[in-house]
């Protein structure tokens, strides 16, 4: 028995929101049963299932993905399936190029089990709606760094990048670019979408210079800048932390930097959701031995931290802190924020008003067995208190107001619940002070909620660009399998509703400032500057 207990526990490599492998719960919808599916190859099989998924239970599908052009697209990847010389790698860029259409970060599929061979040994870097060489091979002359490109074997580079887009997964421009800057240098994008080897891009420069730069297939490749040639910011340059603030006295400034929205409670909290019920024991006792350790897994550290397990608790130490030393400016900084709880995020905005009248965003969950097999108290719940206030269940397959994303009618309800797992007490040092929030195309998901829950509130002013996630619209990562290849997949399940519904349903920073390449070179912050301004004005 110990050697069984220990072998699953050794399964179960990761918890809460980030189980993805042996512990997480796989929906398997009955298209699989169907004669068409049964006629496909496996790799069409795979496609009428992602397909099906994405139909049926991304929340507003034919809003975002238009029916016609969306049945266009299936039906030239089921041809190209039919193909016997397809690759492993072709097919799962389809797959990329399908759920991109979605434009939506938390519906994507990984690649699996191929390698992306070569390599044109070039590095671009976006700025606003433009394109510059970052970075060169040594075999390249350097003095092209820091110039904007025009065009790519001889199309508008704005039109190349839109091509691009097939690979990202990503809801607004800025996202788009900044996630295709890893394909920029790949053959196998390039050469996916021409149908064709290409041995070098030529890339034509403002200034009127050619770059040619050939394809690497093998040995050792040296770059004109490594990693300590790029400055680090004093202040800025993220910590290895989950977590982090600094009270600078010299400033009169507290910096905090929120990269995961993970503690100790989160982690166990998330089994219930993504973890299939006869794992969870299993699940709970791994994490409970991870977070009794100084030095927990690598897996887990990445959203625990043991010198800070509980995350209101630090939060907490950080106001009392700063309210005790008299410092009355606060900088948030959420960009790298890769997401996680929006509850963990409410602890941080607990303490940092005491205004009892904020508005939550509204929330649309859909009636089907997809979103029960995931969420299933949660869904219960949503369920009943539909019935109650309109004396019947929504229609079946429909997408009903399910009221607050996290709250039944205050913000805080779930903060203020003793019985909650979230709970702070009513007597929590609150910041007393400005506060003006940093974040970016890195702030991700729930870090991007909470983002908008900041401005829409005014609570803070947001210095920055667009956020990753954007305020209305599908959001919630549901993963599955696809039942063949087993590649994992995901699609958003739930649909919010921005607080203020006055404001466009993308994210517009109260102002916008984008780093330049010359800020990333010389270890330049020019939010956290414009931030410091602002706090210094009377």
């Amino acid at each position: 028995m110990r050697l069984l207990t220990f072998g699953l526990i050794f399964l179960c490599t990761s918890c809460g929101l980030i189980l993805q492998n042996t512990a997480t719960k796989n929906f398997k919808d009955p298209v699989t049963k169907t004669k068409e599916y049964k006629s496909l190859n496996r790799f069409q099989q795979d496609f009428l299932y992602l397909k099906t998924i994405c139909e049926k239970y991304f929340p507003l599908a034919d809003k975002y993905f238009p029916r016609n052009e969306r049945v266009r697209l299936e039906e030239m990847i089921l041809k190209e399936f039919s193909r016997s010389n397809l690759t492993d790698l072709e097919f799962q860029l389809y797959l990329k190029k399908y759920l991109s259409h979605f434009e939506n970060q938390h519906t994507w599929t990984g690649l699996k089990g191929v390698t992306i061979t070569g390599i044109y040994p070039f590095f671009l870097y976006s700025q606003e709606s433009n394109w510059y060489v970052s970075n060169l091979s040594t075999q390249l002359n350097a003095g092209f760094l820091g110039q904007k490109v025009l065009l790519i074997n001889n199309v508008p580079i704005n039109d190349y990048e839109k091509q691009l887009f097939n690979f990202v997964s990503a809801e607004n421009d800025i996202s788009k670019r900044k996630s295709v800057s890893f394909w920029w240098n790949r053959p196998a994008s390039h050469e996916f979408l021409k149908g064709q080897k290409i041995d070098s891009l030529k890339l034509a420069l403002d200034n009127g210079e050619i770059l040619n730069v050939p394809k690497i297939t093998s040995g050792q490749i040296n770059f004109q800048l490594s990693d300590k040639d790029f400055k680090k910011h004093p202040i800025t340059t993220p910590k290895d932390r989950i977590y982090d603030y600094q009270i600078i006295d010299s400033i009169g400034v507290t910096y905090f930097q929120f990269h995961q929205c993970y503690d100790k409670i989160e982690i166990k909290e998330g089994m219930k959701s993504y973890v299939r019920p006869w794992l969870r024991p299993i699940a709970r006792l791994y994490v409970n031995i991870q977070t009794s350790k100084k030095k927990p897994s690598k897996r887990i550290k990445k959203y625990f931290d043991p010198e800070r397990p509980i995350f209101s608790q630090y939060v907490s130490q950080m106001v009392k802190e700063s309210n005790e030393k008299g410092v009355n400016k606060l900088i948030l900084d959420l960009r790298n924020n890769s997401g996680g709880s929006e509850l963990i995020c409410l602890q941080l905005l607990y303490h940092l008003t005491d205004k009892e009248n904020l508005k939550d965003f509204e929330l649309y969950v859909p009636n089907t067995d997809f979103y029960k097999h995931y969420f299933k108290n949660d869904y219960k719940e949503k369920i009943e208190l539909f019935t109650k206030k309109q004396g019947t269940q929504p229609p079946k397959d429909s997408l009903f107001y399910a009221g607050y994303n996290n709250s039944n009618e205050k913000l805080f309800d779930k903060i203020t619940d003793p019985k909650s797992p979230y709970f702070i007490p009513k007597e929590r040092p609150v910041f007393k002070g400005k506060i003006v929030v940093l974040a970016d195309f890195t702030t991700h998901s729930a870090g991007a909620l909470f983002t908008t829950l900041i401005q829409d509130n005014k609570v803070a002013k947001v210095i920055g660009t667009d956020v990753s996630n954007n305020p209305t619209g599908p959001t919630t990562w549901t993963p599955f399998k696809l039942p063949n290849t087993k590649i994992g997949a995901s699609i958003s399940s739930q649909y919010l509703v921005r607080p203020d519904k006055l404001k466009a349903n993308k994210f517009i920073p109260d102002i916008y400032i984008e780093k330049s390449y010359q800020d990333l070179l010389n270890g330049k912050d020019p939010l956290f500057d414009k931030a410091l301004e602002i706090l210094n004005e009377d």
